[in-house]
Formats: structure tokens, C-alpha cells, sequence
């Protein structure tokens, strides 16, 4: 060890010079660099308002200190409420913080740059020495203080109340509301000076104290009354059984209320009912018997009337339990109503008007959605029948056959001809197919715009459509007896002057790629148009039976395609009987 020592020693005395030359080269080099530091940038190890900036642009600093002081909340207190009532943002009420000015004046002066390192440690004695600049919009204020408190400015309080929590009932504190005078808000908020370092930057406003009606005292009387009724539990008799409810679970079911000034509680029946369901019901369910109904047509022909059930009324229960609560009853027991028996119908159908009617009416009241549905037989019996064909629906894509039936009458009149370009390099022709056939949006949409809505409809009513319009709200609307009736004139050559313009549109229905609706119904030929929207699904459909063709259109909201095939299925059925 000792050797070492005199070894580096020896070295030191040897190398002394050059150790000294190197050190004042060091330190020359230091100050060079601290000299050429740029004054744009803030030192290495810089904080700015408890933000971490070293070595950052000063007009950078500036900005992120602009955007800090715009998002710092201001809290405003009305008296001594320890709730803030709201927490405007300087950007709220166009109060501008400018931090420029304060961060150009940081300087690294030059007589520090002379002492080595203090490009490390300068920044602990070169901090900002003023303020940032506040800049006040009076009428941003006052607009404001009218929005949030009104030309009344009264704060209104806020009763005392309680809530469930864990396994306990608590007091939910009031607060006092007041009078105050606006421009007393207005002027302490202009010349609030919010500071990013600050926790509570907070602004308190003189009123004249209105106290709440109900008290944390008469709040927390009506606790300990629950708590100590139901502490124990609830012991509740079901039919031959008996359970207890725990305290925990009929404090979550318990919802404050006022009445007539006074803090009072009811149940949540929705909260209690999940509970009740589960726990009581089962004890008490008696399930019901089935009623057998026969039906013909329209008419009831025989009946079998089955027994009726029982189930819990939950309702009644929670009724009984408050009795108990309030010490007007000494027990609790399930209450329960009656249930009538489910209907079971057995339905036969006469091939006339009327049984046709009846078979669509109770089909669609036995079935998911909302239906509108019109049958029209242009051939043999002549038969009709309809279930709400009045009833108006936004069309869907079925509105392109009105679409296209004002452009074939244009084609027709020689307005429009076949090679007119329409949308996306599409011609007439082109569109014309895509829109029926593909059910193309675009063209249809091109092609309504180039008519118009006020003309279509003219058009369209013309022909005795008088339930279909594109003039009312954002959709065009109409119905199933004014489908019904369109495709029937098409069909029987009612509308359009040219056979050649009837057979182009019949062709592309024929063609239409959508056929999980009524053409899944039938074996037959059919020439439809489909219409989907959200829950809506609509076919509007010429069918080439055997028998004949018929009109069936379909419209519904909220069903499926298969229930639009399956009542095809039944339709056909019975139309062969």
C-alpha cells in the first residue's frame, strides 16, 4: 500500500504542470461553453412553476405555461359552503395569462457564465421575478355570471339527504344557498390571478345566507330511525316459508325523498325487485294453466279456459315493508297477485277476404315488429286483404321504384335519354339497373336530386298514392296498401305509356339480388323490391303464381326475413285451399 502511495505521489510531482494546464484548459473550455450558451434557451435543470423546462426554448416554456394557466379551474364559493359551486376555467370567462414577458426577463447573466459549472446550478437563483400577466374580458365575465347564476344570482341549497354505502346507511350533508349581489361576482372574477402552483386557487363570494330546509341533523335522526329498525334484519313470511333480509341489502334499496319539505324514503323497486325475484318469489310462484282457444276467421268458436297462476307483487311487498319500517305493522309477509293463464290459440282460416285479413292480422300480432301488410290478387278470386296498410313507414330502398317510375315517365317524354350521364361515369341505363337491381344508393340518390322532392311526390300522388311523400321530415314515408297499389298498376299496365318501360322496371325486379323475403316464401316467379334501414325490412313484390299473379307487400320494423318468408308460406297456403 505504502509503495503505491509513493509511486502516485511521484507521479503528481512529475506531471504537475501538465495536471495544471489541462485543468486551466478545462476550465477555459467551461466558460467558453457557458459563455456561448444561447439566451433563447432556459438552463439545463430549470423549473418554471413546479414544470421541468431545463434546456427549453424560452418562447416554448412560455406557450406551455399559456396553455397550463387556460386549463387551471377557478373555484367559486358562495359563504362558507365547503363545496365549490362551480370551477370555471380561465379560458371560460376569456381570462388571457400571458407568461411571456416573465420568461424573457429569466437571464443567465455574465458574470455568472465567468465561474465554471454554473451552467448546473445557476438556475436555482435565476427564477422568475414577477408575475404572469392577467388580462380581464369585463363582458366575458358578466356573460358568464348571467348564464351560471342568473340576474337573480342566488345560489339555491341543497338539503341534507343520506345514501347507502357499504354496509351502512350515511348523512349526505346539506350546504347553505344565498343572495349574492352579480356585481360583486362579476368583480372578484376579474381580478382573479389563478396560479398553476396553487392548489385551491378559489374565489369567495359574500351572500346573504339561505339555509336549507331539511338539516344534517333531521338526516341523521331518520338514519339512526332506519338503522335501528332494520339492524337486525327483516324476517319475511313466503307462503309456508320464512327468511331473513339482511340490513346491507334493504339499505340498497332505499332511496331518499322529499315530501313537502320534510326528508322522508321510499324503496327502489327496480334495485329491491332483482332481490325479492330471486330470494321470496320462488316460495310463492304458482304457474299458471293454459287456455285453449279455437278460432275461425275472426271469431272465437270454442274456449277451454285453464287455471290461473300466482307470482310475487313486488310492489306490495315493499308497501308492507315500509308499514313495518314506520311501526304500523309487527310483521312482514310476501303479497302476492294473480296470473292469468296463458292463451293457447288453435286458428283455421276461410280462403276469402276476411280469412285472408284474419291470418295476417293475428300473424303479425303473434310475432316480433311492427307490421304493415297489403295482398291484392289481380287475377282468379280477386281476393284482398290487409293488416294496418295505412300505416305510414319511412320506405327504406323501396322508395327507388317511385324513382324509377319518374325517371321512365322522363324517358318516355323525351326529357331524359338513356345515355345521360348520372353518377360516377354510370349512365341512365346503367344506374337505372344498379338501383333497382342492386339497390344502389348512389345513383337513386342522383337521380332524386335531378327530379326533386316536391316533383316526385306531385308524380307519385297523381297516380292515388296519396299516403306516400318525400316532403315530410328527413325520409320519404309511405305504406303498404300505396306499395301494394303501385305494383298493381305496373303489373296490370295502369301506369307508364310504353310496354317497353313497364317491362325494363319488371325486368330488373325480376333480377333484384335480394331474395330472403318473400321470393324464400314461394316457388314462384318474383319480381320485388327490398327495402333495410336499421330495424326496418320491407318487400314489395309482384308473385307469378300458378294461380295467378298477386300483390304482397310486406313492411315491418323490428322482424326478420325469415318471418317475412314464412308469412308468404302461410299466405300461399291458404290462398290454394
Amino acid at each position: 500500500m505504502y509503495r503505491w502511495k509513493k509511486i502516485i505521489q511521484t507521479w503528481l510531482v512529475l506531471h504537475k504542470k501538465q495536471l495544471l494546464i489541462s485543468l486551466g484548459v478545462f476550465l477555459v473550455l467551461v466558460i467558453i461553453g457557458q459563455i456561448a450558451y444561447p439566451g433563447s434557451r432556459l438552463l439545463p435543470f430549470a423549473q418554471v412553476d413546479n414544470i421541468a423546462v431545463g434546456g427549453w426554448q424560452k418562447k416554448d416554456v412560455a406557450t406551455e405555461l399559456d396553455k397550463r394557466y387556460a386549463a387551471t379551474p377557478v373555484d367559486i364559493y358562495f359563504g362558507e359552503t365547503e363545496t365549490a359551486y362551480r370551477s370555471p376555467k380561465p379560458v371560460d370567462i376569456k381570462l388571457q395569462v400571458n407568461n411571456q414577458n416573465r420568461i424573457e426577463a429569466i437571464s443567465y447573466p455574465w458574470y455568472l457564465r465567468l465561474l465554471p459549472g454554473s451552467l448546473l446550478w445557476a438556475n436555482l437563483i435565476t427564477k422568475p421575478s414577477q408575475d404572469p400577466q392577467y388580462t380581464y374580458n369585463a363582458s366575458a365575465v358578466k356573460n358568464y355570471v348571467d348564464r351560471e347564476l342568473g340576474s337573480s344570482c342566488s345560489v339555491q341549497p341543497k338539503n341534507a339527504s343520506f345514501k347507502a354505502s357499504g354496509n351502512k346507511l350515511e348523512v349526505v350533508k346539506s350546504h347553505d344557498g344565498g343572495m349574492c349581489e352579480v356585481f360583486t361576482v362579476i368583480a372578484r372574477l376579474s381580478s382573479v390571478k389563478p396560479k398553476i402552483t396553487d392548489t385551491n386557487n378559489k374565489v369567495t363570494i359574500p351572500v346573504k345566507v339561505i339555509k336549507p330546509a331539511i338539516t344534517n341533523e333531521t338526516a341523521s335522526n331518520l338514519v339512526k330511525q332506519l338503522t335501528a329498525k332494520l339492524g337486525s334484519g327483516v324476517t319475511i313470511t313466503a307462503g309456508s316459508a320464512t327468511r331473513t333480509i339482511a340490513a346491507t341489502d334493504v339499505f340498497s334499496w332505499l332511496d331518499a325523498s322529499e315530501q313537502d319539505g320534510t326528508l322522508t324514503y321510499a324503496f327502489n323497486s327496480s334495485r329491491a325487485g332483482v332481490y325479492l325475484n330471486q330470494q321470496i318469489a320462488p316460495s310463492v310462484t304458482v304457474k299458471p294453466g293454459v287456455s285453449k282457444v279455437t278460432t275461425y276467421d275472426f271469431v272465437e268458436t270454442a274456449r277451454q279456459d285453464g287455471q290461473s297462476g300466482q307470482t310475487l307483487d313486488i310492489i306490495g311487498t315493499l308497501a308492507q315493508l315500509k308499514e313495518y319500517i314506520d311501526s304500523k305493522r309487527t310483521s312482514v309477509s310476501a303479497v302476492t297477485k294473480s296470473v292469468a293463464p296463458t292463451v293457447e290459440y288453435t286458428r283455421s282460416y276461410s280462403a276469402t277476404d276476411t280469412g285472408m285479413s284474419a291470418l295476417l292480422k293475428n300473424y303479425a300480432e303473434s310475432h316480433p315488429g311492427t307490421f304493415g301488410i297489403s295482398l291484392v290478387e289481380l287475377s282468379g278470386k280477386h281476393r284482398r286483404a290487409s293488416y294496418q296498410d295505412d300505416k305510414s313507414f319511412t320506405t327504406a330502398s323501396t322508395y327507388k321504384l317511385f324513382v324509377a317510375y319518374s325517371a321512365l315517365k322522363r324517358v318516355e317524354e323525351g326529357s331524359w335519354q338513356w345515355s345521360d350521364q348520372i353518377q360516377g361515369g354510370r349512365n341512365l341505363e346503367k344506374c337505372f339497373d344498379d338501383m333497382i337491381v342492386r339497390s344502389d344508393n348512389a345513383c337513386a340518390e342522383a337521380m332524386l336530386q335531378k327530379i326533386s322532392y316536391k316533383s316526385i311526390t306531385s308524380e307519385i300522388q297523381a297516380l292515388g298514392l296519396k299516403n306516400t311523400t318525400f316532403l315530410k321530415g328527413d325520409t320519404p314515408l309511405t305504406t303498404a296498401g300505396d306499395l301494394s297499389l303501385f305494383n298493381a298498376m305496373l303489373q296490370s299496365g295502369q301506369i307508364l305509356t310504353q310496354q317497353a318501360s313497364r317491362d325494363r322496371l319488371l325486368d330488373a325486379m325480376k333480377r333484384n339480388i335480394y331474395r330472403q323475403g318473400i321470393p324464400a316464401g314461394t316457388s314462384s316467379q318474383v319480381a320485388d323490391k327490398v327495402g333495410f334501414l336499421d330495424g326496418l325490412l320491407h318487400d314489395v313484390a309482384i308473385v307469378y303464381s300458378p294461380s295467378g299473379p298477386y300483390v304482397l307487400t310486406i313492411m315491418s320494423d323490428g322482424s326478420s326475413w325469415a318471418t317475412i318468408a314464412d308469412l308468404t308460406r302461410q299466405i300461399e297456403s291458404l290462398q290454394n285451399q
